[in-house]
C-alpha cells in the first residue's frame, strides 16, 4: 500500500504543491456543491446549451471519466474538472488501496475513493441526447475511475511491466514472420502467373497487348490486384498488432483499445451493411437472371425470323436481327431501372452524384449519337435500303453491305469499303437500283447529241443496232429511243436499256458505248454537237430520199413515221 501513497501524485504531484495556493477556493466551492442541491436547469435547455459553459472532460490517465456539463456556484465544467484533478491527487497521495465507490445525494452521486469525496456527478452533467440516466452515468463514471486508478497503479509496478514486454516482443516477432510469409507468398503467386502468361504468349502470340507492354504485359493486369492485396493484409497485420502491443501498457491502453474498437466496429458495420444488403442483392440477381432469360427468348425468336423459320409478319428477316437487339437492350435498360433501388450504396449521395454525372455526360455528348440511331432505324423500318442491293447516294454508288444504327456501309466497284453517316444518307436522294430489277431488270439510260443534217431515223437505227450487240441486258426486254431535247444546233437522244444485274452498270454502259462508237463509224456518221459562228448557206436538212439511210428501214405500212420507241427503226 505505501507504494501507491508514494506514487499517488502521478496525476500530478508536482502540480498539486505548485497549484495548491490556486486550488483552495475552487476545493471550497466543490465541497460546498456537496451540500447545496443543484440549481434546476433552466426551462429552454436548447438555449442554455448554446449560451451556457462548454463541457469538460475528466481525464484520468488517457481515459475519460465524465463529462461535466454543469456549473456549480459559479464554477464553470472545466473549472470542476481542474478541481476533481487537485482532489484526486491528494485523496491519492494518502496512500492505501483506491477504491472506488457512489453514493446518492441530493441532485446527483457523489463518487468517493476510499471513502472519501471526490466529486459529484449532478443531474445537469447528463447529455439528453444520449438518453441515459444519472445513475446509469455515475455507475459509468464509478467504473472507468476504477479501472483508471488501478492502470496508473499497475504502471507504477515494475514486475507487472515485465509480461507486457514479453508479450510485445512475441507480438513483434510474430509480425516480423507473417510479413515474412505474405512477402514470400506474393513472389511465388507472382511468379506462377507470370511464367503462365510468358507460355501464353509464346503459344498463342502477344497481341496488341504484347506490343504495348512486352512479352509479359498481361501478366501486369493480374500481378497488380495481387500486390494490392498482399499491402492490404500487411497493413492489417501491422494495424491489429499496434493495437496488441498498444493494450500491454496501461498508459497506452486506451489507445490500443480505441484500435482494437475502430476495427471491430468497422468490421461488424461491414457485416451488418454485408446482411442487410443480401435481400437487396438477392432481388437484383433475380431481375438480371429473369432479364437474361428473356433477352434469350428474344434473341432465339428474332434470329428464327433472320433465317426464315418463323415468320413474324411486320418484320422480314433483314430488320429481325436489328430488332431483336433493339428489344434486347430495351429488356436490359428494364432491368437496370427495376434493380436500382436494390443495389447496395444506391441511396447514398455519391453513388447519385455519380449517377447525375454519367448522365449528364451521356446527354452532352450522345446528341449526335441519337441523331443517327434514329436514322438508321428509319432506314431500316422504311426499308429504304437492304443488305446486297446496289444504290447511289448522293455521288456513291455501291453494293450495301451492312445496315447499322450509326453508318452504312456500301462496298463499290472499284472494292472500297466506304461508311455513309445515316442522317447523311437520311438527308440525300437514295437511287435503288436492285429492289425492282427482278421486275425486268434496271433501266440504265446514255445520251448522244447528232446534227440536223443526219436522218433521225438513222441515228435510231444505229443506237438500237449498238444496244444489240451490248450483253448483260435483260432477254426478251426491247431497248428504247428517245429524242428527249430538240437543241438549236443538235437533236438530243437518250436510249434506255434494261441491265439484268444492277452492279453491272458501269462494266454495260462502257459495253455500249464501245458499241455505239463503232456502229457510228461503221456507218460514216460523227458523234458530234455541230456550233455555228455563222448561218451556213445551204439549209442544214435530210432530203427526203435519205431519210431511210442504212442501217434504217422504211417503216411496216400503218406505222407511226415519228415512232420514238424505236418500232419505226424495227
Amino acid at each position: 500500500m505505501s507504494e501507491r501513497g508514494t506514487g499517488g501524485g502521478a496525476i500530478g504531484r508536482a502540480a498539486f504543491s505548485l497549484r495548491r495556493a490556486r486550488a483552495v477556493s475552487t476545493w471550497v466551492l466543490l465541497l460546498a456543491a456537496s451540500a447545496v442541491p443543484a440549481q434546476p436547469a433552466p426551462v429552454d435547455a436548447d438555449a442554455d446549451a448554446a449560451s451556457g459553459p462548454a463541457p469538460a472532460d475528466l481525464i484520468i490517465a488517457n481515459r475519460r471519466i465524465v463529462t461535466l456539463r454543469a456549473p456549480v456556484l459559479g464554477a464553470s465544467p472545466a473549472q470542476r474538472v481542474e478541481a476533481i484533478t487537485e482532489r484526486l491527487d491528494a485523496l491519492l497521495a494518502k496512500g492505501g488501496t483506491t477504491v472506488v465507490t457512489k453514493t446518492a445525494v441530493d441532485g446527483g452521486f457523489m463518487i468517493q475513493v476510499n471513502g472519501e469525496a471526490a466529486f459529484r456527478v449532478l443531474d445537469g452533467d447528463v447529455d439528453p441526447g444520449l438518453h441515459q440516466t444519472t445513475v446509469q452515468v455515475a455507475e459509468q463514471t464509478t467504473a472507468r475511475l476504477g479501472q483508471a486508478l488501478a492502470e496508473m497503479a499497475e504502471a507504477r509496478d515494475a514486475r507487472a511491466m515485465l509480461p507486457a514486454i514479453g508479450w510485445s516482443l512475441l507480438a513483434t516477432a510474430v509480425l516480423a514472420f507473417l510479413v515474412w510469409a505474405v512477402v514470400r507468398l506474393y513472389r511465388w503467386s507472382s511468379a506462377r502467373v507470370r511464367a503462365a502468361f510468358e507460355r501464353r504468349a509464346l503459344r498463342y502470340g502477344t497481341g496488341w497487348q504484347g506490343h504495348l507492354l512486352g512479352a509479359a504485359g498481361p501478366a501486369t493486369f493480374v500481378i497488380a490486384p495481387l500486390r494490392v492485396l498482399g499491402w492490404l493484409i500487411v497493413l492489417f497485420l501491422i494495424y491489429t498488432w499496434t493495437g496488441f502491443v498498444l493494450q500491454r501498457f496501461p498508459y497506452t491502453r486506451p489507445w490500443g483499445e480505441a484500435l482494437r474498437d475502430n476495427l471491430l466496429a468497422a468490421l461488424g458495420g461491414f457485416g451488418v451493411s454485408v446482411l442487410r444488403a443480401i435481400p437487396g442483392l438477392l432481388f437484383v440477381v433475380l431481375i438480371f437472371v429473369l432479364a437474361r432469360l428473356a433477352v434469350r427468348i428474344v434473341r432465339a425468336l428474332f434470329d428464327a425470323a433472320h433465317v426464315g423459320r418463323v415468320d413474324l409478319g411486320w418484320i422480314d428477316q433483314t430488320t429481325a436481327r436489328p430488332t431483336g437487339r433493339l428489344v434486347a437492350a430495351a429488356i436490359w435498360l428494364f432491368a437496370l431501372v427495376a434493380a436500382y433501388p436494390y443495389i447496395p450504396g444506391s441511396e447514398s449521395e455519391a453513388f447519385k452524384g455519380v449517377g447525375v454525372f454519367v448522365g449528364l455526360m451521356l446527354s452532352i455528348g450522345s446528341s449526335g449519337i441519337v441523331n443517327q440511331a434514329v436514322s438508321g432505324m428509319m432506314l431500316m423500318y422504311t426499308r429504304a435500303l437492304r443488305p446486297g442491293e446496289f444504290v447511289q447516294i448522293g455521288e456513291t454508288e455501291g453494293t450495301v453491305t451492312s445496315i447499322g444504327f450509326l453508318t452504312t456501309r456500301l462496298e463499290t466497284v472499284r472494292r472500297e469499303e466506304i461508311s455513309i453517316p445515316n442522317a447523311l444518307i437520311a438527308a440525300n436522294v437514295t437511287r435503288n437500283y436492285s429492289r425492282l430489277a427482278p421486275d425486268g431488270g434496271v433501266r440504265v439510260a446514255t445520251r448522244v447529241t447528232i446534227g440536223y443534217d443526219v436522218p433521225w431515223r438513222q441515228v435510231q437505227a444505229m443506237l438500237l443496232l449498238a444496244a444489240g450487240r451490248t450483253g448483260g441486258l435483260v432477254p426478251g426486254t426491247e431497248p428504247r429511243v428517245l429524242q428527249t431535247a430538240l437543241h438549236d444546233f443538235y437533236v438530243e437522244y437518250t436510249l434506255l436499256v434494261a441491265v439484268a444485274d444492277p452492279s453491272r452498270r458501269g462494266p454495260v454502259l462502257s459495253e455500249l458505248h464501245a458499241n455505239i462508237q463503232d456502229v457510228f463509224n461503221e456507218n460514216g456518221v460523227q458523234i458530234m454537237s455541230p456550233n455555228y459562228e455563222a448561218d451556213p448557206a445551204a439549209p442544214k436538212v435530210v432530203a427526203s430520199a435519205d431519210w431511210f439511210r442504212a442501217p434504217a428501214r422504211r417503216a411496216e405500212a400503218g406505222t407511226s413515221a415519228a415512232g420514238g420507241d424505236g418500232s419505226s427503226a424495227a
